[in-house]
């Protein structure tokens, strides 16, 4: 029987299944073998107002289907070799706070190089380039503070990698979600990638190895990295940038606070006082 992350990569890769469809479809059936034992009818009614319908369940049935799931197993076998793992909602490995994201923002698949049991963090912590001084040494103090309940940032030059050092030096097991597929991480952000894996963190991304780097997918690695966080703090975030808009919406599903400026529905807290309300 085809993993959840099949099932769920043979979806994708069906012309005109993309990731909403995909998200209905996995949650009304879970799974190849259940989705067939359904009466095509019924399988209509689950994909109502979903566009060409009748086309996509003519691919549910068919050898379309079929040959997705054999690629989309030959790809994970692949993948697993190399220590790559392809989850999805079902799997064991599957962090469940990625269901509280819209569909539109959800992952179908989740690429995740390292060590899959580190992606619980207590924390999610996102900033950019460029923060004046106090804000980023509050950043770095909370990432230290924050380490042992381990953290997610995003992968990127700059604040990402700066937060996750003092993090690992105190022990602490980092989440990254990288900006593009796995296989195009940029060479100045692959020693660290290796480095927090190493440490036993988890490099993870919901795009295909092969995606980007596109800057228009920087919300969607903000909003993923939010999710990861049991809570969610912005650093010198600018009302504009993708993190900000991935803040906002955690503030509504989890404990969610900016250091030194940040939306303005956020509030704004030292880094001890984080620490303290989160222990």
């Amino acid at each position: 029987m085809p993993s959840p992350a099949v099932f769920a990569l043979a979806l994708l890769r069906l012309d005109g299944v993309g990731r909403v469809t995909a998200h209905r479809i996995l949650e009304h059936f879970g799974s190849a073998e259940t989705l067939r034992e359904t009466p095509r009818e019924q399988v209509r009614l689950r994909l109502r107002g979903v566009p060409r319908a009748d086309e996509t369940v003519a691919k549910l049935f068919g050898s379309d289907l079929d040959d997705a799931l054999a690629e989309a197993a030959r790809q994970s076998a692949a993948l697993e070799a190399k220590r790559i793992a392809l989850l999805a909602r079902g799997d064991e490995r599957w962090p469940a706070r990625l269901d509280d994201l819209p569909p539109a923002q959800r992952p179908a698949v989740l690429w995740a190089y390292g060590h899959t049991d580190a992606l619980a963090p207590g924390l999610a912590l996102l900033g950019r380039a460029g923060l004046a001084v106090p804000a980023f040494e509050a950043a770095t103090d909370l990432a230290k503070r924050m380490a042992d309940g381990g953290l997610a940032t995003l992968m990127t030059d700059g604040f990402d990698l700066a937060v996750q050092k003092p993090a690992m030096g105190a022990r602490g097991r980092i989440v990254a979600v990288a900006p593009c597929g796995l296989a195009r991480l940029t060479p100045s952000l692959r020693p660290g990638a290796t480095a927090l894996v190493n440490a036993g963190g988890c490099l993870v991304s919901p795009w295909p190895m092969g995606h980007g780097p596109f800057e228009h997918d920087e919300r969607e690695a903000a909003f993923v990295a939010a999710a990861l966080g049991a809570a969610v703090v912005g650093a010198g975030v600018a009302p504009d940038a993708p993190e900000a808009i991935a803040l906002v919406w955690a503030a509504e599903h989890r404990p969610t606070f900016a250091l030194h400026s940040g939306p303005e529905t956020i509030p704004v807290r030292e880094a001890a006082t984080i620490a303290e309300a989160l222990a």
